[in-house]
């Protein structure tokens, strides 16, 4: 579907015509936020099939059908999104309620300290709380706000970024349909410490089950980062970001003091799962709980070639595919190897 279709039919020539004049600046009001929500009030639930076989054509700018005889790893993502949007999932995907679910898991000990929790800015007492912090939302993507000096706080900026959280439902385009159902609020974490510009992320892919891939990201300044892939033994996968060679690590990253600890906590709470991410850090030794994904990228990952997209594909058998011997798993990811 080309994107002139796409966007005349969510949102109007009217309203396209709104959008380019309030990027401009010449309307304040923010034209997307209600287009969005007028749109996606209004899908209905039987709609939502060929909702999300158009956004995946206008994404990828070809015909293909993604939840016919998918294969590669974001073409079963989307079924997923379809068939597999369960109510455990949605709990998880809060980033309030799944603390609950990793208590009884795996133990508390593995959850970033809670500082508050609240339905709207207007809520929060600032005094009680402490000089570094990160605010989020309890739903989506990008929608934190990371506080390193109480003191020189934009409150005008906060309070618009938090009631944007607030207004604007998150996961309708792509149909994340577990994201749908999740209260909208606003929790406060401790600030971890940070040795270098951002926290290291291991983001750690779990199939049916089982952790296998491990994708390490660093050095993060807004959408910009690096990252490595790597297999359980700390091996480099062959799995590149579809980008300037800037993503990729110039040295290779080494492993984390506790992996065998992370990929032990990572199995107990994919377990419920035929995918999940389970993304963790470690600072100093401690490891910590970020959260449960998913749909990563929502199921648009982009990375050179197709044949890592087939692999890592295979590794992820869907409730009709026949489930993956110990023996076949190792050859796919032998393959995967540098």
């Amino acid at each position: 579907m080309s994107n002139f279709k796409y966007y005349i039919k969510r949102f109007g020539i009217i309203g396209i015509l709104k959008q380019i004049l309030n990027k401009l600046g010449l309307i304040k009001f923010n034209v997307y936020e209600f287009l969005y929500n007028r749109y996606y009030s209004k899908l209905k639930k039987e709609n939502y099939e060929n909702e999300l076989i158009e956004w995946y054509q206008y994404r990828s700018q070809s015909e293909k059908n993604p939840l016919e005889n998918p294969k590669t790893f974001n073409e079963k993502i989307q079924w997923l999104k379809l068939n597999d949007s369960t109510h455990l999932k949605t709990i998880c995907a809060d980033k309030y309620l799944v603390r609950d679910y990793v208590k009884d898991k795996v133990g508390e000990e593995y959850l970033i300290p809670l500082l508050g929790y609240w339905d709207k800015f207007e809520d929060i007492d600032f005094s009680k709380l402490p000089k570094k912090m990160i605010f989020k939302s309890t739903t989506g993507s990008a929608r934190y706000k990371i506080i390193k000096d109480k003191d020189n706080i934009d409150y005008k900026d906060l309070k618009k970024s938090m009631d944007l959280w607030q207004k604007l439902p998150y996961g309708y385009a792509g149909m994340e349909i577990h994201y749908f159902d999740i209260d909208r609020k606003i929790i406060c974490e401790k600030l971890l410490d940070m040795k270098g510009p951002s926290v290291i992320d291991y983001k750690i892919h779990c199939f049916n089950g089982k952790p296998l891939i491990v994708e390490y990201i660093s050095d993060r300044k807004g959408h910009s980062y690096c990252e490595t892939w790597f297999d359980t033994s700390w091996n480099k996968l062959n799995i590149f970001m579809d980008a300037d060679s800037s993503f990729n690590h110039k040295i290779t990253p080494t492993p984390p003091q506790k992996l065998k600890e992370m990929l032990k906590i990572s199995k107990i709470l994919s377990e419920d799962f035929i995918y999940v991410r389970v993304d963790l850090y470690e600072i100093e030794g401690t490891i910590y709980f970020g959260e449960l994904t998913f749909t990563p990228a929502n199921g648009f990952d982009i990375w050179k070639g197709t044949k890592s997209q087939l692999l890592v594909g295979n590794l992820l058998r869907l409730p009709f595919e026949s489930r993956l011997n110990d023996e076949e798993i190792s050859k796919i990811m032998l393959e995967l190897k540098l």
